[in-house]
């Protein structure tokens, strides 16, 4: 379903742009990094322990294409240090529910978020904001706004800390985080209703060049759910963890 989505969003997006005029200052030729990397998370959902997936690694621009790890679309319009863009997120984390009280497991659907946003590179560092409409099976919303500071340290290594909230709506939280009463029976958990939940993110980001044009990104991120979340009873921790390892050859 991930690979699905990724190679539909981009052809979307590729159709989108092939045909338009390239503004100044959007490059014809692709810029930043493309490699592969392995993607660890760790939802703390029941029973259900780490997640490792190995897929390929973007972090590029391409005249109004964009890339961005886990988020592809297409710059619309100039608005500030950035663009006004359409895109949509794509979700690496699998949201089954394994019963730690009889093994039963509860599938939910992959997350499909497309919606808006903009990334705006300040001389004070790089904020991202999004709004995003689930098209899966919640219908819910979820926000997020994103902070990423730029440290030059030793041999050229850099590294990106970051900080953000991200607000999930009614929907969105219980679809994912919610027992219905026909699901209580089944795992042994007891009902809950997700309300509307805003958590809060802390991460960083390491690039270490390596050869040439090489490099390898290190990033790991931690979000601390909300009481709405984190009174679940599938919950079994407080927080999420997410991390990737990743070697990309740069493009200039």
């Amino acid at each position: 379903m991930k690979s699905i989505l990724f190679a539909t969003l981009l052809a979307i997006a590729t159709s989108s742009f092939a045909m338009d005029d390239v503004p100044d200052g959007l490059p014809d030729h692709i810029v930043g990094d493309i490699g592969a990397a392995v993607y660890t998370s760790n939802l703390h959902i029941g029973t259900e322990g780490t997640q490792s997936l190995a897929l390929p690694y973007a972090f590029f621009d391409y005249q109004r294409f964009f890339a961005r790890i886990d988020e592809v679309g297409i710059k619309a319009f100039k608005m500030g240090y950035g663009y006004f863009e359409l895109g949509g997120k794509i979700n690496l984390d699998t949201y089954t529910v394994k019963s730690s009280i009889n093994g039963t497991s509860i599938n939910r659907s992959d997350p499909i978020p497309l919606g808006v946003g903009t990334f705006q590179e300040t001389p004070i560092g790089a904020f991202f904001l999004n709004a995003y409409h689930d098209f899966g099976k919640s219908k819910g919303a979820l926000y997020e706004l994103s902070y990423f500071g730029e440290i030059e340290t030793f041999a050229h290594v850099v590294v990106y800390p970051q900080v953000g909230i991200e607000r999930q709506s009614s929907q969105y939280a219980n679809y994912y985080y919610g027992i219905t009463p026909g699901e209580s029976v089944a795992t042994g958990y007891s009902a809950y209703t997700a309300p509307a939940t805003s958590n809060l993110m802390a991460g960083l980001m390491v690039e270490i060049p390596v050869v040439d044009s090489w490099y390898v990104n290190l990033y790991g991120k931690r979000k601390w759910l909300g009481n709405g979340i984190n009174n679940s009873p599938v919950l079994n921790r407080s927080f999420q963890d997410n991390i990737f390892v990743a070697l990309a050859y740069r493009f200039k």
